[in-house]
């Protein structure tokens, strides 16, 4: 992918200094698809630009295209009816070197996603810039070694849901934490929170808002609370995504959501160095949230509290805890 990188950046510098009449220069790239793929610069801005044609029946009226902090996605006009230029630029404060990232991405997920009809394409090419979208929105940098454990318990109770036998689109469908969901698993009308922990001695659980554990419109809950120890025999979380692709390889769309929400969680294939650590699944203990179970809520606080982040001590409760089978069966996964 760097070669095809490094052609869009060629193209990008050879129009750097020509005045589009329309407000765009364009030259073709991606010889393999003749006709779908330009580089270009808009005018008077002079931004970078990857754009990408679709069948006009493939984008809905709708449609609502993304925009992020150093981007934005435009339709632009055709001579014809039959299709639409969508074009991915760079707005005049974005970050080039990460806009190219998300180009390289971007056009990487698009070619190598084989023989595709026009309205999977742009599935892919929307779906891969929202996860852009949602990355930059946390700021655009490596995981936290905490959201580095965080991240590692999602991927071990998507993994095991996977092998419960949920279909593959509807276990990574399912999966909300990296797009900022307020419950890391959103399954029908309920809910899975997971809370990972890699202390040795101890169980307890960080609940950030009183609306996290509220069943009010969201029935039922779980907490799912994993426990992880780091050593030398463990995983990192690169092998660990790795096995997951590996895991949905032969279900093309559930792997292109996945991607997308790995991406959107904050981690990138850039990074893999920084990601170190190993960790080892050691145990996992789900509650059901319910009367009996403690926690706050909007309704059960001092009138005037309107944010609370506090931690529950789920020792006492270990005997409470039910099978992951039976949590899936509540959810009516199984």
């Amino acid at each position: 992918m760097a070669k095809l990188i490094d052609e869009v950046r060629l193209a990008w510098e050879s129009i750097r200094t020509v005045q589009g009449a329309s407000g765009w220069t364009a030259v073709g790239v991606l010889p393999s698809k003749p006709g779908r793929f330009k580089a270009g610069r808009n005018s008077p801005e002079h931004c970078e630009a990857i754009l990408v044609s679709f069948l006009t029946s493939a984008i809905t009226q709708n449609e609502k295209l993304p925009e992020g902090l150093g981007f934005r996605v435009n339709r632009l006009d055709s001579e014809t009816g039959e299709m639409t230029w969508l074009a991915l630029t760079r707005n005049p404060n974005g970050n080039l070197e990460l806009f190219s990232a998300m180009v390289s991405d971007v056009l990487e997920a698009l070619t190598g996603a084989g023989n595709r009809d026009h309205v999977t394409e742009l599935r892919i090419f929307l779906g891969r810039i929202r996860a852009w979208q949602e990355f930059m929105r946390r700021g655009a940098i490596p995981l936290s070694p905490e959201q580095e454990v965080g991240l590692v318990g999602e991927l071990i109770l998507l993994e095991m849901i996977l092998e419960s036998g949920v279909h593959p689109q509807d276990a990574v469908g399912a999966w909300n934490g990296p797009l900022s969901g307020l419950r890391d698993f959103v399954i029908g009308f309920g809910a899975i929170e997971v809370k990972t922990t890699i202390a040795s001695v101890g169980l307890t659980a960080k609940i950030g808002s009183l609306e996290q554990l509220d069943d009010t419109t969201c029935k039922p809950i779980f907490l799912c609370a994993i426990k992880c120890a780091l050593t030398s025999s463990g995983q990192t979380i690169n092998e660990k995504i790795s096995s997951l692709r590996s895991l949905l390889a032969p279900d093309s769309m559930a792997l292109l959501d996945f991607n997308n929400r790995i991406t959107a969680s904050g981690y990138l294939q850039s990074d893999v160095s920084q990601y170190h650590r190993r960790f080892s699944f050691r145990e996992i203990f789900i509650f059901e949230v319910n009367d009996n179970f403690p926690r706050l809520t909007p309704s059960n606080i001092m009138l005037g509290v309107v944010s609370v982040k506090y931690e529950i001590n789920l020792e006492p409760f270990r005997d409470q805890a039910i099978e992951l089978t039976t949590t899936l069966k509540k959810l009516k996964m199984i």
